[in-house]
């Protein structure tokens, strides 16, 4: 008998499901995806997550398989204005890990399928809710056939677009934004290696990230704005800096700014020498 149902595989369900199994908590986690999305997406892991998935012992892993990220500069008008040294923030994990979601997907879908091979069901779509006081019961469309799952509880893990959410008339309230973002993944070219950097300029903002390396090039839409290029990913030699395995590529996020960029550092960072 299924005690938890969680409604969302990414990294949130996952990590959530695979904590229960370890506590003897029996789960299913629901997934509407048939598959891991293969584009970037989110890449930081900071260090309270990192610890957080200690718990499920994927912590080491992840670190082998990323890119831990010491220290940030704010670059405007070819100079260096700023830097963020991240050693402060933890005296266990003193960096920001950069590692592509799908990697971590997929760290975290093969301790929960370690734990329980049949715990998570893809091309799950939940439909509808009933909850009688007692148990919950939830109406499932898997792979184009009705079906339902009943248990001591839900749980909504399914991200912006939450069926859960939905169902339960809990509003999200969502404000619109005049700017435009592009994200993509480009070979290295830039001199900052395993650093992250902020570029500042009148016409708009760049965030600069290293990625660890990967296999084959993956390639897709970014969407907004319409008519804009694809994004892909490139492999190749290893960062300097980390010998477990990064390779010369950067999450470039792109910002074209509505309105003019305020002059000054940006929050957080501490000024330069020739900044002060």
């Amino acid at each position: 008998m299924t005690d938890v149902l969680i409604v969302g595989g990414g990294p949130v369900g996952l990590f959530l499901g695979s904590l229960l199994l370890q506590n003897g908590v029996a789960v299913r986690v629901l997934e509407r995806r048939t598959g891991r999305n293969a584009h970037t997406r989110a890449i930081g892991i900071h260090p309270p997550a990192l610890a957080a998935l200690e718990r499920i012992g994927v912590t080491e892993e992840l670190i082998g398989r990323g890119v831990p990220i010491r220290r940030g500069f704010a670059v405007s008008g070819g100079r260096r204005i700023a830097h963020m040294p991240f050693a402060p923030v933890s005296h266990r994990y003193p960096f920001v890990l950069a590692v592509p979601q799908p990697v971590t997907e997929e760290v975290l879908e093969r301790r929960l399928r370690e734990l329980d091979g049949s715990a998570l069901v893809r091309d799950a779509r939940v439909t509808g809710m009933h909850d009688d006081g007692a148990r919950v019961t939830l109406s499932v469309t898997t792979a184009g056939a009705a079906s339902s799952y009943s248990a001591a509880f839900a749980v909504g893990a399914d991200g912006a677009y939450s069926a859960m959410r939905s169902l339960l008339g809990v509003a999200a309230p969502e404000k619109q934004y005049p700017d435009h973002y592009l994200m993509g993944d480009y070979p290295e070219s830039s001199p900052y290696g395993c650093d992250a950097a902020l570029f500042l300029e009148s016409d708009g903002i760049v965030e600069s990230f290293p990625l660890p390396r990967r296999r084959p090039p993956l390639g897709g839409s970014v969407g907004q704005p319409a008519g804009q290029p694809e994004r892909g990913a490139v492999g190749g030699a290893r960062c300097p800096q980390n010998p477990r395995g990064p390779g010369p590529r950067r999450e470039h996020h792109a910002q074209q700014l509505q309105r003019p960029f305020a002059a000054g550092r940006p929050h957080g960072f501490r000024p330069d020498r020739a900044d002060r």
